[in-house]
């Protein structure tokens, strides 16, 4: 992830995920058959979906680079919208789950937040994008968290309010649009349980 070419090695078989951006939402319908059929004509192996939302876990001896710039051109030939996805190596992906923090306390010193609060974990495309994104965030009230590898965030929302809190209407910006994408923590822990 971030810069996803540098350290990742070309020719050697790894586990990724690919998390396409805004698919099955304001009216781009893309099938996760149809989403496999398209995927298996690519240089990837074990192609498979997770959800409904546009989550793929594959393996391919491509690396992160590669496989995006591939898929993106399949999606936009195939399905007709401007694609943009992110690609995740398995470790990479494994190493930002763990580094997700506890929910924000309750106000009484206590890790423990209401079950009503939910965790979202927003992946960007790479270091200099997150830092944008941090800059443009500064001063809002609830600041989100940098992940391992420093190109993901998590942040917090009440149940049903993840889109109009001040994080997440700043992510969806246009400037934002391209170069990030956002799940639920409970999302990214079934994409590695898929990837072994």
């Amino acid at each position: 992830m971030g810069a996803p070419d540098q350290g990742d090695p070309v020719g050697l078989k790894q586990r990724y995920a690919i998390f396409l951006r805004g698919v099955n939402v304001g009216g781009i319908t893309v099938r996760m058959a149809d989403l496999r059929s398209v995927l298996g004509t690519l240089p990837l192996t074990d192609v498979a979906t997770v959800l409904a939302s546009g989550n793929v876990t594959c393996t391919s001896e491509l690396n992160a680079a590669a496989i995006k710039d591939l898929v993106e051109d399949a999606l936009r030939r195939r399905f007709r919208y401007q694609a943009w996805v992110i690609v995740v190596r398995r470790a990479d992906l494994a190493a930002v789950a763990a580094s997700v923090p506890t929910r924000p306390d309750g106000g009484d010193g206590t890790s423990v937040a209401p079950p009503d609060v939910h965790t979202y974990v927003t992946l960007f495309t790479g270091r200099d994008e997150l830092t944008a994104f941090l800059d443009d965030a500064n001063g809002i009230e609830e600041q989100p968290t940098v992940l391992a590898g420093r190109t993901a965030v998590a942040w917090f929302s009440p149940k049903g309010r993840s889109t109009d809190v001040p994080l997440a209407k700043l992510l969806a910006r246009s400037r934002f649009a391209a170069v990030s994408t956002t799940r639920n923590i409970n999302t990214i822990e079934k994409v590695l349980g898929l990837l072994g």
